[in-house]
């Protein structure tokens, strides 16, 4: 397929090349779709500019020459495929005509461009009829996954060289579906030592990102509503996800109180003289915090072999604290840090609900980055 991009490349050359070339050192080289790119570049520029317009009329004849021999022999192959290149030097030989066209420089040293429109399009019908049957003869064992992935690839490849071709479009819906891998995600049972969390909002949030996000184009997921509403014949996967097990630790806290203060502060500017001495105050500093852990069990079961292909352990911590402070004596005594935290008041610990949500932040990137991995080449 990549002969299908080599218009691509041509196109790219025009702005790749260097403004002062002329086409000529690719023309030595025997690169003339190069060289026709370089002089035509040139040409725009400058449309007198004799080196190029001579690189233009050499390159271009070759180019063409040298098309039309990769077309007989591309003709002549035994390739069921064999078409595919004729299309490709057709349509580089047009692609240089149109170029030729857009350069009134280009259009006095080749004046008659040639074109071939009428065998372009008898080439893509060729094309288009080799891999439609190709898809059709892979479709016939759509029980094998693999052929319904390469018959959806041919018929893909029908769709780009004659759009609507044929039934191709029902097809193309019919491989994919058998070309899929089709994998449930199952609801998280809830352990009776976790009957007060609600953790639904975890395995939704996976299948929102499953929903909104291409793994693999040959890879859907499912939650079982869905797989039951669309009646699916068979799936292949099942991901089936258990907390083991998620705890919050004892509320920790503790205080520490310490002198401050602060020396040549200005304490009083009425007399003769300001009178500066030392202020003093006592700081207490509050802290307390709590922990959530937990682990999470996360298996892939093959549904047809009925056993688990993929099993990994997910652990999580969260830690929620918080610090606060007052003080006793003269506040011009606390520093910005010590300000801050008396400005601040004490929290109440967080619910067991809440807590649960933040530990399973990153376990639903780790959940999510294992899932990618694991089935983005299916």
């Amino acid at each position: 397929m990549k002969t299908f991009y080599n218009l691509l490349i041509i196109s790219l050359i025009i702005f790749l090349i260097s403004a002062c070339s002329s086409g000529k050192k690719a023309l030595q080289k025997g690169d003339y779709d190069k060289a026709v790119a370089q002089a035509i570049h040139r040409l725009r520029g400058n449309d007198d500019h004799k080196k190029a317009a001579s690189t233009l009329a050499k390159a271009y004849k070759y180019a063409v020459e040298s098309h039309l021999s990769n077309v007989e022999r591309s003709k002549l192959s035994m390739d069921q495929l064999k078409w595919e290149p004729v299309v490709s030097n057709y349509q580089s030989i047009n692609y240089l005509y149109d170029e030729i066209l857009r350069c009134p420089g280009c259009r006095e040293v080749v004046p008659n461009p040639v074109k071939y429109d009428a065998e372009l399009a008898t080439a893509k019908r060729n094309a288009a009829e080799a891999r439609y049957q190709l898809g059709m003869a892979a479709l016939n064992q759509k029980q094998n996954r693999q052929k319904a992935i390469e018959a959806h690839q041919h018929f893909s490849s029908v769709q780009y060289f004659v759009p609507r071709y044929k039934d191709v479009e029902d097809k193309l819906q019919e491989a994919l579906y058998h070309a899929t891998l089709k994998v449930v995600v199952e609801p998280i049972p809830t352990p009776a030592r976790m009957f007060t969390i609600r953790h639904e909002f975890f395995v939704n949030k996976i299948n929102e990102y499953l929903h909104n996000h291409v793994i693999s184009e040959y890879v859907r997921f499912y939650t079982p509503d869905e797989a039951q509403a669309q009646q699916l014949e068979f799936v292949d996967h099942i991901i089936r996800m258990e907390f083991d097990q998620f705890a919050l630790g004892n509320v920790f806290s503790n205080k520490v109180t310490r002198e401050v203060s602060r020396d040549s502060v200005l304490l009083s500017d009425e007399g003769r003289a300001p009178v500066y001495g030392t202020v003093k105050a006592t700081v207490t500093v509050h802290e307390k915090a709590i922990t959530g852990t937990g682990l999470l069990d996360f298996k892939i079961l093959d549904n047809d072999l009925n056993k688990v292909i993929s099993q990994e352990k997910f652990p999580s911590e969260y830690t929620w604290a918080v610090r606060w402070a007052s003080f006793n004596g003269d506040e011009r005594a606390l520093t910005d840090e010590d300000k801050a935290l008396v400005n601040k008041i004490e929290l109440p610990i967080p619910n067991p609900q809440w807590m649960f949500e933040e530990f399973t932040a990153p376990i639903y990137d780790q959940v999510i980055n294992k899932m990618r991995v694991y089935y983005r080449n299916f």
